[in-house]
């Protein structure tokens, strides 16, 4: 330990929030968001050495997530679901519901056929009782892509198990833009990114029945819901993958700021540390 820092200093920004702590520093207040990842067994990553990695498995998280929520102010770790969702979330500022694998029809009603693509029942498992305690504990939630459809899953609402014409463009740069968005007037995602913006996408599944309390904040021109949010939480869902675009994305800076703003509040000063 250097001398003159203590203990709860080398724990980081979290355990002080967590804690209730009011910072003192005067810096900048860096929040810490958690975002959920992927686990891919080891030996598909390293296939050259199979019995190395036999049973050993490997969570990863994209760059672009951690890139984004840099930019933005924040800080990023991956979370991993081998702990408790709860007690993660208990030291945590924002979370960030990443893209991913399909959702298993189990959890919202679905059934599965031969269109579905490989699914990670344990992840979506994970993945809705961080959103569910996220929004107990009153922290902001960002969901990009399947992370926008686990947001209305884990909310009560259901996804189209099926593939979407025009909308799985896989074909080219996750950076280029594929569609149109509409903003609904009066929403949160309406002051982020005006009236309508273009985006990328890559889903084959979509939001289907809005979940209670949630409500569509954007749609393709088509009619697909390509945003949701929630009417009493700071809990904003995007259909398309925000961390690709080639520019800073608003939804990431909302998602700093109001960390920042909850800090604040319940710390009854600025939000600095």
């Amino acid at each position: 330990m250097t001398p003159g820092t203590s203990e709860d200093e080398l724990r980081g920004p979290a355990h002080h929030h967590a804690d209730g702590v009011t910072p003192t520093s005067g810096a900048p207040w860096t929040p810490l968001v958690g975002v959920t990842g992927r686990r891919y067994a080891g030996a598909t990553l390293f296939p050259q050495y199979p019995a190395m990695w036999d049973g050993v498995f490997v969570d990863v998280g994209v760059q672009l997530y951690a890139r984004n929520i840099a930019a933005a102010g924040g800080m990023t770790v991956v979370l991993p679901r081998d702990s408790s969702p709860e007690a993660l979330v208990r030291r945590l500022d924002a979370v960030v519901l990443s893209g991913g694998a399909d959702v298993h029809p189990r959890f919202y009603g679905g059934e599965v056929t031969a269109d579905t693509t490989p699914l990670d029942a344990e992840q979506d498992e994970f993945d809705i009782a961080v959103v569910r305690a996220a929004i107990a504990r009153g922290i902001p939630v960002l969901g990009t892509c399947r992370g926008h459809e686990i947001l209305n899953v884990a909310l009560g609402g259901t996804v189209y198990d099926h593939h979407l014409p025009g909308h799985e463009r896989r074909d080219q740069a996750a950076a280029l833009p594929a569609h149109r968005v509409n903003f609904v007037e009066g929403t949160t995602l309406h002051s982020l990114y005006g009236e309508r913006a273009q985006v990328n996408s890559m889903h084959h599944m979509a939001v289907d029945t809005v979940a209670p309390g949630v409500r569509v904040a954007a749609r393709s021109d088509d009619g697909l819901v390509e945003a949701i949010e929630c009417a009493d939480h700071d809990a904003l869902g995007v259909q398309w993958h925000p961390e690709a675009h080639a520019a800073p994305d608003p939804a990431f800076q909302w998602l700093v700021e109001t960390a920042r703003a909850r800090a604040a509040a319940s710390n009854g000063s600025p939000g600095a540390r």
